[in-house]
């Protein structure tokens, strides 16, 4: 049994219970069999690659999103690449802040987004708030990340970022939209949704591979350890 912890306490206060201490070979042995499985963990995810180079792709409209100084059409958030990455930002239009999880997700990208760049990569986040909204919260992340809105689109509703539950009730979806620019028409390659976004948290993998792991509720992890609420 993990212990839940309240939102008063903190991840910066070091847990009372560790893992156990043993001597230098018992660890070597122990990480090697580690070391083992995450090699088959890496083989597996070479094969989902090599077939997620082989998905088909489909056009998509060249929607005109807002922009802080007017329209952007969708090609134009290329920006001279070839390749495009999207982040759906859950923003409805009638927050005042953008989603915890996903703020975290941007707060997290790489520091140096040049490095897309010079891989022929475009990056840009869409949401559906006003644009005004949307600057507010760039200015108070302090984000320079080019962030248009897709309210005036049927955007979301058409690539499934908003959908109803079982009581009718709408919701949107964080994910990641991967297009390529051929001939001047855009192409949607990939979207990835969920769980599905932690390929690109670079922290999330950082916090997996401590003695504590993510610290979250869902976690399977030793009894006594530490756990948050997700989205707490």
């Amino acid at each position: 049994m993990t212990t839940s912890l309240s939102s008063s306490s903190s991840k910066a206060d070091q847990p009372d219970v560790a893992p156990p201490v043993v001597d230098r070979a018992a660890f070597e042995a122990a990480l090697a069999e580690q070391v083992a499985r995450e090699k088959e963990v890496t083989r597996l995810n070479d094969r989902v690659s090599a077939a997620r180079r082989r998905l088909p792709m489909v056009e998509v409209e060249d929607y005109a999103f807002d922009g802080p100084d007017g329209p952007v059409r969708l090609t134009e958030l290329f920006d001279g690449h070839y390749l495009l990455l999207v982040q759906n930002v859950m923003f409805g239009p009638d927050w005042e802040e953008g989603c915890p999880s996903c703020t975290w997700a941007v707060d997290t990208l790489p520091a140096r987004m040049e490095r897309l760049e010079e891989e022929g990569i475009a990056f840009a986040m869409i949401s559906q708030a006003p644009v005004e909204k949307l600057e507010r919260w760039r200015t108070r992340r302090g984000w320079s990340h080019t962030w248009v809105s897709s309210g005036g689109t049927t955007y979301h509703h058409d690539w499934g970022w908003n959908r109803e539950d079982e009581d009718g009730q709408p919701y949107q979806l964080p994910g990641y939209s991967y297009y390529l620019l051929r001939d001047g028409v855009p192409y949607l390659t990939y979207a990835t949704t969920a769980r599905g976004t932690e390929a690109t948290l670079p922290v999330a993998h950082i916090m997996d591979r401590t003695a504590y792991g993510r610290q979250q509720d869902w976690e399977d992890s030793p009894q006594g350890w530490p756990q948050y609420p997700t989205y707490g």
